[in-house]
């Protein structure tokens, strides 16, 4: 009996793609696959980041509480904790938001090579952008389809039904993705769309999991996740 689980080990990620450590570590210190840590009950603050006119980039905060779950490392921090055998932080990386960083008495944590996990979104990402499985995954779905009118979408094994604006959205970033220009302003492609916000997260508020669809570089530029 195999169960469903949310993360794995980075020995069961090994086993499965057949793949050294060595290169493992690679496709991470090259942000081409984020590893995460399990928290439990971490004084977290998540939030955005934001530009003023003059391009001068600011933090805005929309969260702050006990936190329980996977916190993404970045890449440079792999490469560290590889190197030393540990790392201490404050700050990571986090599909629900730009950033995620501590707060509260707890200024830095250790963390260890053994403490290291992959989400099961990020794998089956990863499997369905390179077409990598391994001889345990089997065949992968393809990584995007959208109907004609782009308000239905699958992309990395999450449905999206969309509104019209955010459907326009996401229409320009395929195409831009297509044009071998994945990364492009999101002010830009919002403006287009017709929409009257210029926050990316303000027009998909209404969908919780759109980061899995979205994917930002935190300065303001955005593409579609894995394409």
């Amino acid at each position: 009996m195999e169960i469903e689980k949310s993360y794995f080990t980075l020995p069961e990620i090994l086993e499965r793609w057949s793949m050294s450590e060595a290169d493992l570590v690679y496709l991470a210190e090259n942000d081409q696959l984020r590893l995460s840590i399990r928290v439990f009950n971490l004084a977290v603050e998540l939030g955005d980041y934001e530009e003023t006119p003059e391009g001068e980039r600011f933090s805005v905060p929309f969260e702050r509480g006990l936190f329980n779950g996977l916190l993404d490392l970045h890449a440079h921090d792999v490469f560290q904790l590889f190197r030393h055998g540990e790392v201490k932080l404050s700050r990571f990386r986090s599909h629900k938001a730009d950033y995620a960083c501590l707060t509260g008495e707890r200024e830095l944590i250790t963390v260890r090579q053994r403490d290291l996990f992959l989400r099961r979104d990020e794998r089956d990402r990863f499997e369905a952008e390179t077409g990598f499985a391994g001889a345990a995954a089997g065949p992968r779905p393809g990584a995007f389809h959208a109907s004609a009118d782009y308000q239905d979408v699958r992309c990395n094994g999450q449905h999206f039904r969309l509104g019209a604006i955010q459907a326009q959205v996401v229409r320009a970033l395929h195409e831009a993705a297509g044009r071998g220009e994945p990364w492009q302003s999101g002010k830009a492609i919002l403006a287009a769309a017709g929409s009257r916000s210029l926050k990316m997260s303000d027009v998909f508020k209404s969908k919780k999991n759109w980061r899995l669809l979205i994917e930002s570089d935190g300065r303001g530029a955005y593409r579609l996740l894995g394409l």
